[in-house]
């Protein structure tokens, strides 16, 4: 399939009479030096293409590039354990990230990408905000990995001003989690449930939920996205999904203390994009979500599967307003959804605590005179 190949700088791909051919080819000055190459695939491609590349320019790739340039920076952290360390999924948007500097910045020096550089290719992407934030962090790992390795001094994208995505985060309303709960289909409801009552991650809960990872009523994580290792205790509804499962599991007669207990209508173990269509077409079905994003309203609730997380956390942090020195304060909503840093916790307590304080203050308000009679009648 050289048609999914990426293809080294230089080379091209033609299609003639259902053959393939490759090429190095490079244009200077209006003259063009072409050669024809071996498949990729090949044992003397790497001969072929280091030759012509010499005969072009006069040197083998890299080398004369520069141990510091983004092209140099990139290499390295594709070869790092850090990258090595990535969840497949993260590796494949971090290698969008890799491309997209290489194809922008790949002769220029690291430490010579500046916040103003950062900001233009950002804002380049900026009308899929949720893409140019995705793209932003990856590029700002890769620069923090690269300063501590002395590629540059500072990370360009530490402070760049960001567009707010259209997806939201928002917990999800008691009427909105009551209809997908009552009327969506099972293999749905178990991993929102799952989700609400662990306030877990999608791919946590359904790559790691496995019964090795469970142990006395405990589901022990090391969460993909921040490493972070959690001890999730099980309430009795998140027992009983997963005792539905094992009980599935023994009736197939698997015995994989390793397999994702988490299934599809099949019993499959769900897989990422599988869940996603599924999740997608299921809230759609229950108007939960329009066909369409242009079809949604200004200020309409977005259902997101994510946004059954913050449900978790704005539960714990309203009742941790009411009595945070009983039940903890900011500690208990950060252990719980396993944040590194106290920054989104405390974006939880701060909106719970002012919701429970209006609510005492409004209590205040004195009542203003007399009301309207018809203050309160339904209309005949």
């Amino acid at each position: 399939m050289a048609a999914d190949l990426r293809l080294e700088k230089y080379v091209q791909r033609k299609v003639a009479r259902g053959r393939e051919y490759f090429y190095f080819r490079n244009v200077s000055h209006g003259e063009e030096f072409r050669r024809k190459l071996p498949h990729p695939f090949d044992a003397g491609y790497r001969a072929a293409y280091d030759q012509a590349h010499r005969d072009a320019f006069g040197t083998l790739p890299g080398q004369f590039d520069s141990p510091t340039s983004i092209e140099a920076l990139c290499r390295d952290h594709a070869r790092s354990e850090r990258y090595r360390r990535l969840s497949k999924n993260s590796r494949t948007l971090r290698d969008l990230a890799l491309d997209l500097m290489k194809d922008r910045w790949g002769t220029f020096e690291a430490a010579d990408i500046r916040p103003v550089h950062a900001q233009a290719l950002y804002d380049s992407l900026a009308r899929r905000p949720a893409t140019a934030n995705r793209r932003a962090d990856d590029c700002s790992a890769v620069f923090g990995w690269g300063r501590l390795r002395g590629f540059c001094d500072e990370n360009p994208f530490r402070r760049i001003e960001r567009v707010q995505s259209e997806e939201s985060y928002e917990p999800w309303p008691e009427a909105a989690l009551q209809k997908l709960i009552s009327e969506g289909k099972p293999a749905i409801v178990k991993v929102a449930l799952m989700a609400v009552y662990t306030g877990q991650r999608r791919e946590d809960l359904l790559r790691k939920l496995t019964d090795d990872s469970i142990a006395a009523g405990v589901w022990y994580v090391v969460q993909g996205k921040t490493k972070n290792p959690v001890p999730v205790p099980l309430l009795p509804v998140a027992m009983s999904i997963i005792d539905m499962e094992r009980s599935a599991k023994r009736s197939l007669q698997i015995v994989d203390p390793r397999r994702p207990l988490l299934t599809n209508s099949r019993g499959e173990p769900w897989t990422a994009s599988g869940f996603g269509a599924s999740w997608r077409t299921e809230l759609i079905r229950l108007k939960l979500k329009p066909a369409r994003k242009e079809d949604v309203a200004e200020g309409q609730f977005r259902a997101t599967f994510h946004g059954l997380r913050h449900t978790n956390a704005t539960m714990i942090a309203n009742a941790v307003a009411r009595n945070p020195e009983v039940f903890g304060g900011i500690a208990r909503v950060k252990a719980m959804l396993g944040h590194l840093t106290e920054a989104m916790s405390k974006h939880y307590a701060r909106q719970a605590e002012a919701e429970h304080m209006n609510r005492e203050t409004a209590l205040l308000l004195p009542e203003i005179g007399k009301l309207p009679s018809w203050i309160g009648k339904q209309p005949s």
